[in-house]
């Protein structure tokens, strides 16, 4: 992977390829091809190099609420000396992303999507009160997603496909109708497998499973249509203009709660948008190609909004881990090697 410090060449073909793949990661390279107006060949050549790059990367990851679990945001205030060091251990989990250093060099930020209360209480409650660099923790749960995990998510440059070739991409993806479905032990190797490529192809997954391609296929389907596996596209936001990186912090009074969070979800700069436990109402990531822009979003865009009363912005100074991929000199670092083909 090459260094951050190599500016990275990205033009308006690679921009709408990836938009594809936000909209259905697991997408056939010949259906990206038929939207875009553009050869497989080049949909293909072209991601390939951008996952080589480190720039973007898919993966497949569990939904803690299909569980029967909240996803929680979790803020830790520390000693600066020890700030990157709790931020890595962090990291290393994998119930653990988006993990990022505040601007002032003193508090981890990050997601914690644990499988089972166990699971949680284990890091809030015993591991990360007993280190002794550890000042304070302030954690919440999402009691509401209004943007964020799912194939309606935010976009990369806003809407750039027109509505049928969004309904054509979406047609390669599994339906998801909320049907209850089980988290199996024999889907373990599968979870993980997708965690670290989330388009590995059937034969790449039966291969590392044992299972047959058929089996893959069906089961992968069924726990993609429940919601259990959910698909997000990390990306090296730097490298494509998101230099100003913040969570925000909002209040709204119950009556307005839900008009605010919809109104952030259609915003192009909001990444993700909750309704939380705790002080705050609202708890949302955000990206920006420079402070300005963040100021013009709390002045013109937060400030209009009826119901927002107090909005607390953190800026982020480093991130450690994304949905889940790592970053290296603000690139994706790449996953444990697999052996395995992706598509």
């Amino acid at each position: 992977m090459p260094s951050g410090k190599e500016s990275a060449v990205i033009d308006d073909v690679d921009r709408r390829i990836l938009h594809c793949l936000q909209v259905a990661p697991r997408a056939p390279f010949a259906v990206v091809a038929q939207v875009m107006g553009v050869s497989e060949q080049t949909v293909a050549r072209r991601f390939r190099r951008l996952r080589a790059d480190g720039l973007v990367r898919v993966v497949g990851l569990v939904n803690p609420s299909r569980l029967g679990q909240a996803g929680w945001g979790v803020r830790v205030r520390c000693r600066p000396s020890a700030t990157l060091e709790i931020a890595r251990a962090l990291a290393r989990r994998d119930d653990v992303g988006w993990v990022s250093i505040a601007a002032g060099g003193a508090e981890v930020v990050c997601a914690l999507r644990s499988r089972s209360a166990a699971d949680r209480d284990q890091l809030m409650l015993d591991q990360l009160p007993r280190t002794a660099q550890v000042h304070s923790i302030d954690a919440f749960a999402y009691l509401h997603i209004f943007r964020g995990s799912s194939t309606d998510d935010w976009r990369l440059g806003g809407q750039l496909l027109a509505q049928k070739d969004v309904e054509t991409l979406k047609r390669t993806q599994p339906v998801v109708d909320d049907h209850v479905e089980e988290l199996l032990p024999e889907d373990e190797v599968l979870v993980r497998e997708l965690a670290v490529d989330g388009r590995a192809t059937y034969a790449a997954l039966a291969s590392v499973t044992g299972w047959s391609e058929g089996r893959v296929t069906r089961r992968l389907s069924q726990l993609m249509s429940s919601g259990v596996i959910y698909l997000d596209i990390d990306f090296a936001l730097r490298e494509f203009g998101f230099t100003t990186q913040a969570f925000v912090s909002l209040t709204v009074p119950p009556a307005q709660l839900n008009d605010v969070g919809v109104a952030l979800a259609e915003n192009d700069h909001v990444m993700f948008v909750g309704a939380t436990s705790g002080r705050s109402s609202l708890a949302a990531s955000v990206a920006f190609a420079s402070a300005e822009e963040l100021y013009l979003f709390v002045t013109d865009g937060l400030g209009t909004l009826n119901g927002v009363g107090s909005v607390e912005i953190t800026l982020i100074g480093t991130t450690i881990k994304q949905a889940g991929s790592l970053l290296v000199d603000g690139r994706l670092a790449p996953p444990r090697a697999s052996g395995r083909r992706s598509a």
